[in-house]
């Protein structure tokens, strides 16, 4: 039930006004609040631009190679400017957090609701690749100033207890979302062109930011903090240097010196980021968070699959393209992981709430999913066989929403009131840190197993095969670390 069932019990039905950093739950009156249709429309609303996050970089790698071509990029400059908005995003999440925090969220998500639609604009008409690439970055920004905030005001609608379900309605709405844009932006950019595509992508920032402005309750801290500004761009050239040396491991190679050298820095700069905040009155990120079993283990399950969800995606085109499988049905084998998505986020959801399962069985049996849909593509002995794709794809999508839901509820349900904001920036940051690994890592381990550089639908299972031997370990290593000795600290 939501927190709001607890507010306004005075018989009067008229609402009086609340100050701005009021919870959102007490800004409708108690005779809405027992419908609980406000709750449901504002979390809808908050579902779908979220979906948003996804919708967007789905859209544009459907549109990326025709923009490359079309522009007249280099290999490498495509292949930088297909990748910036999401390094940004990653960078971003934390600024934005805190300001949302300070400021008022739903300014912020509106704000970037808007921003991402403009920025679609700007894409959809550059006639540069330097119009192209700042059209991108302005993406990454305003999807970070909405996909934050989205995740900071659901905490504020809902109890602690109730965060599974809602978060199993997030993240459910939110792979719909994406399956239907997903499938109709093939046919609306083979009709129109690559322009038309992000242009569909502002069109529905323009009625979701309608929506928001009309659903969402404003919301901020009800305590004002400093702006960390030293530890806010630690943590952003951090992110930045951890996420672009891993995604060019995918081309360069491990052992290539810039690589090396990235995530050195990398390291070394989210190494000073902890320290810095360790030390002063209000630090942007409370760091002694990760001191907790239950956040550990949440932010070590989203590393892992984000993991099996990018190596899987990626090994499964790299295997049917050049061995002739139609791009339109690859295409379709890949919408299956997020059917699964579909399937898993609400019954994660019932799970938890209504059987009780821990989070501990969550993660679980979400990594040990994982690792069986991994490991099912050893038994693939023909390229052209779209079925056992398919049933890997709808595990670990499964898999993948089976897990987030809880670890969505514990990073957020272990915010600071006045820092859910800035505590929100570790999803994504997570997120994209194993998305990199997924696809830098599975392509050298299929290497190990192919024939003259070729690959063949042995080296694709066995790479897969060998990979669903890790989320087999992680498994163990959470069960253990989520023991019930640790119970009074993952609470």
């Amino acid at each position: 039930m939501s927190t709001i069932s607890r507010t306004h019990r005075s018989k009067a039905p008229a609402v009086v006004p609340a100050p701005i950093h009021t919870p959102a739950a007490q800004l409708w009156p108690s005779n809405a609040l027992r419908s609980r249709k406000p709750v449901m429309a504002a979390m809808i609303c908050i579902a779908l631009v979220g979906g948003m996050q996804g919708v967007d970089p789905a859209l544009h790698s459907v549109a990326m190679p025709a923009a490359a071509n079309a522009l007249g990029m280099d290999p490498s400059l495509a292949a930088f400017l297909k990748s910036i908005g999401t390094i940004v995003l990653a960078a971003s999440m934390l600024g934005v957090g805190i300001i949302g925090d300070r400021h008022g969220r739903k300014k912020i998500l509106v704000a970037g609701i808007l921003l991402m639609g403009v920025a679609a604009l700007i894409t959809a008409a550059a006639p540069t690749p330097l119009v192209f690439g700042a059209g991108r970055v302005l993406m990454g920004v305003s999807t970070a100033m909405s996909f934050a905030m989205c995740l900071a005001l659901i905490p504020t609608l809902f109890e602690k207890k109730d965060l599974p379900k809602a978060f199993g309605l997030f993240f459910g709405a939110g792979a719909t979302l994406i399956v239907v844009a997903t499938s109709l932006s093939g046919t609306i950019q083979s009709a129109l062109g690559w322009r038309a595509t992000y242009v569909c992508t502002a069109v529905l920032c323009v009625l979701l930011t309608g929506a928001a402005l009309r659903l969402l309750p404003e919301n901020r801290a009800s305590t004002q903090r400093k702006f960390d500004t030293v530890g806010v761009v630690l943590a952003g050239i951090g992110l930045i240097a951890l996420v672009y040396s891993i995604g060019q491991a995918s081309t360069r190679g491990w052992a290539s010196p810039p690589v090396i050298g990235g995530i050195f820095l990398a390291l070394l700069i989210l190494g000073s980021f902890a320290i810095w905040e360790r030390r002063i009155q209000d630090p942007a990120f409370p760091v002694e968070l990760f001191k907790k079993p239950a956040f550990a283990a949440a932010c070590l399950a989203g590393v892992l699959f984000n993991w099996a969800d990018a190596s899987l995606l990626g090994q499964y085109p790299a295997l049917a393209l050049p061995a002739g499988v139609p791009a339109s049905a690859v295409s379709l084998v890949v919408a299956v992981m997020y059917i699964g998505m579909i399937c898993g986020a609400p019954m994660a959801g019932v799970a938890q709430k209504r059987f009780g399962a821990t989070n501990r069985t969550m993660f679980t049996s979400g990594l040990l999913l994982c690792a069986a849909g991994l490991a099912s593509q050893i038994l693939m002995r023909d390229p052209h066989n779209i079925v056992l794709p398919a049933a890997g794809l709808f595990i670990v999508g499964f898999a993948v929403m089976w897990m987030q839901n809880p670890q969505s509820a514990i990073i957020m349900g272990s915010a600071p009131a006045d820092q859910v904001g800035a505590v929100g920036a570790v999803k994504p940051a997570v997120g994209q840190f194993g998305f990199g690994l997924g696809f830098a890592l599975a392509g050298p381990m299929s290497t190990i197993f192919m024939q003259d550089g070729v690959m063949t639908a042995h080296a694709y299972g066995m790479g897969l095969a060998v990979q669903s031997i890790i989320f087999v370990i992680a498994a163990g290593l959470i069960f253990l670390l989520l023991s019930p000795r640790n119970r009074r600290a993952t609470a």
